[in-house]
């Protein structure tokens, strides 16, 4: 396994990047690794690993300021080459309010080539002949638990083999980029890179049926979306150990009427209770709009 260090303190992450701008290092490879409403409720920054073509970092989220995190991850003099980093970018601007700035992503890069699909895929077409991952596969790890410390050795091998590559996968798509005349281009959409496309939209709304919801469905549909939610985070579990959104859904097109109806749906108490006072609250807010 790579040698790596670890950046736990505000005080050690300050340093680093002074030793970055003594050395005049400029760009660095990034990632990040998640907790995603698979263990406990919502969503968390859990690691985010550095290379810098020299050494490895961990850095350890946890133990570091919001403050100094935004420092740094706003930091427009230091280039973070990234590959697809538009759910990292919704992670920390959701929960932390911080912008992800002078991101070169690679995913979008590549895609001005005609390249779609994950990492993987275009280290295939570019490195071929690279080293392979050897701490198992992608969804393993997306399932694994990123909030635990201490991290696994395969949980840290996984995680620095996301960014050991990065700096040549750059290198060569920058060459093709330019063999082809869209450099520029290329360049020029990296302006955006870390921004969100449009306004964040509430999570209800992203239900594939969301559209086809009369607005009377669509206030019941938010008002147990949000009640399952508060269940959910007073327990701190993942929402779908609660309810899984589908019936929330259901209920939403069903409408039930009555504490002993809701019971069709969940025996909790907590989300009986949460389900009840929420459909009074959506069916005020319909009388409203009478």
């Amino acid at each position: 396994m790579h040698e790596y260090t670890v950046i736990d303190s505000n005080e050690a992450l300050a340093k680093l990047r002074n030793t970055w701008k003594e050395n005049n290092v400029t760009t660095i490879a990034m990632d990040f690794e998640g907790e995603y409403n698979l263990h406990i409720y919502g969503e968390h920054l859990c690691l985010i690993q550095i290379f810098d073509q020299t050494t490895f970092y961990l850095i350890d989220p946890f133990e570091i300021s919001i403050p100094e995190l935004k420092r740094f991850l706003e930091d427009e003099t230091l280039e973070k080459i990234m590959f697809d980093c538009a759910s990292d970018a919704a992670l920390v601007r959701k929960n932390h309010e911080i912008t992800l700035k002078k991101i070169y992503d690679l995913r979008i890069a590549a895609k001005q080539l005609g390249m779609d699909g994950g990492l993987s895929k275009v280290l295939d077409h570019y490195l071929p002949d690279r080293m392979r991952r050897t701490s198992g596969s992608k969804k393993k790890h997306q399932q694994t638990n990123w909030l635990m410390r201490p991290l696994s050795r395969e949980q840290i091998q996984y995680a620095l083999e996301d960014v050991e590559h990065l700096f040549s996968l750059k290198a060569l798509i920058i060459a093709d980029l330019e063999r082809r005349g869209l450099k520029e281009k290329t360049q020029a959409l990296m302006e955006s890179a870390g921004l969100p496309k449009g306004p964040d939209r509430p999570a209800w709304t992203k239900y594939p049926a969301y559209r086809y919801l009369s607005k009377e469905e669509r206030i019941l549909l938010k008002h147990y979306y949000l009640a399952r939610e508060h269940v959910a985070k007073r327990r701190n579990v993942p929402a779908v150990r609660i309810m899984n959104k589908k019936l929330v859904l259901k209920m939403a097109k069903e409408k039930p009427q009555s504490r002993e109806e809701f019971e069709s749906y969940t025996q909790r108490n907590d989300l009986l209770t949460a389900l009840s006072e929420a459909h009074v609250k959506a069916m005020k807010e319909i009388a409203s709009l009478a």
